[in-house]
């Protein structure tokens, strides 16, 4: 899939670009793969244990899904940073050089080729769904504090709010940074790292079939 969006090098001394939308279908399709597979294998390698009916359980269940469709969205829109190489266009933060909103959000015409081609809104969009996510899932941990969680589930929501703010501050130092290859290395290793924890979080809180 990725050499079949590889695109032809104007000259002998350029470097070989995949297009944004090959690679973010290659690592999207790599992610579900993988979640399938690790669910898998933790229904077989771990011992279910089944948690109390209660109403702050069953909130938790659902939005244990929202955190892992968060993480994956915000792990796919890196697809498109790395594509368009975007995380070497504004190297600040929190702002974009000295604004919030930077001036060049909108250039493209059509309006929507923006969010997948325009580089300032492809970092922009992977800025906030990253802050999003991290806000989501410390909301999902305060939550699940005050929730009766067995042991082992408690362990994974600390592990998952631990990750949550390692990701952002990998993602943040490899932006200051200009974008180093083993910076960013790790940052894309963190993205599968966080889904990872998400995913077990939310098969510790699944309905287990009454005995």
């Amino acid at each position: 899939m990725v050499k079949s969006g590889l695109e032809e090098k104007p000259g002998p001394n350029d470097v070989a670009r995949v297009s944004q939308y090959r690679l973010a279908a290659h690592l999207g399709s790599a992610f579900l793969l993988y979640t399938l597979f690790l669910w898998q294998g933790l229904t077989h390698l771990l011992t279910p244990i089944q948690m109390p009916d209660v109403k702050s359980i069953t909130k938790l269940r659902g939005l244990a899904h929202g955190v892992m469709t968060a993480v994956f969205i915000t792990a796919l829109s890196g697809a498109f940073v790395a594509g368009l190489d975007a995380g070497l266009t504004y190297n600040s933060y929190p702002k974009m050089a000295e604004r919030w909103i930077p001036d060049d959000l909108w250039t493209f015409s059509p309006k929507w080729k923006n969010i997948f081609e325009n580089p300032t809104t492809v970092q922009f969009n992977h800025r906030h769904l990253a802050e999003s996510t991290v806000v989501l899932i410390s909301g999902f941990w305060w939550m699940a504090k005050k929730a009766p969680l067995h042991p082992r589930a408690r362990i994974a929501v600390n592990l998952l709010l631990g990750m949550a703010f390692g990701q952002a501050t990998l993602g943040i130092t490899t932006l200051l940074t200009y974008v180093p290859t083993p910076v960013a290395a790790v940052h894309q290793s963190g993205s599968l790292v966080l889904l990872s924890l998400a995913l077990w979080v939310a098969h510790e809180l699944r309905r287990l079939p009454k005995m």
